[in-house]
C-alpha cells in the first residue's frame, strides 16, 4: 500500500510540475514582447565604377642567360655495374638452426597469462 501511495505521490508530482512549465511558457509566448520595429529597406549602396585600364605597353621580354659551366650534371654511374662502398663491413649472420613451429603465438610457456586475442579458436 505505501509503495503505491508514494508511485501516485511522485506521479502528481511531475504532472503538476509539467504543467506548471508548460503554463508559464504558453504565458511567455503570448505576451507580446515590446521590440524596436524591425526597419527592412536598406539605403542603396553607392554605384562604383572601375577605372580603365591604362594602355597595355608591351615589355620587353627577358633574354636567357647562358648556362654556367658549374651547372653541368655529373656523370652518373653505370648501374649494370656493381658499386664498391670502401670500408663496408661484411657481416656475415650464421644460420642457427632454429625451428619455427608453424603455431607459433599459441604455444608460449604456461608462465605467460593467455590472451583471449592470441588464443586459437576451438577446434571443431
Amino acid at each position: 500500500m505505501a509503495h503505491w501511495l508514494s508511485s501516485l505521490v511522485i506521479a502528481l508530482t511531475f504532472t503538476s510540475f509539467f504543467t506548471s512549465l508548460s503554463a508559464s511558457r504558453h504565458l511567455l509566448q503570448s505576451t507580446p514582447a515590446i521590440t524596436p520595429p524591425v526597419t527592412t529597406t536598406f539605403p542603396p549602396l553607392p554605384t562604383t565604377t572601375m577605372p580603365p585600364f591604362p594602355p597595355s605597353t608591351s615589355l620587353p621580354q627577358p633574354t636567357a642567360f647562358p648556362p654556367l659551366p658549374s651547372s653541368q650534371i655529373p656523370s652518373l654511374p653505370n648501374p649494370a655495374q656493381p658499386i664498391n662502398i670502401p670500408n663496408f663491413p661484411q657481416i656475415n649472420i650464421p644460420n642457427f638452426p632454429i625451428s619455427i613451429p608453424n603455431n607459433f603465438p599459441f604455444n608460449l610457456p604456461t608462465s605467460i597469462p593467455t590472451i583471449p586475442f592470441f588464443t586459437p579458436p576451438p577446434s571443431k
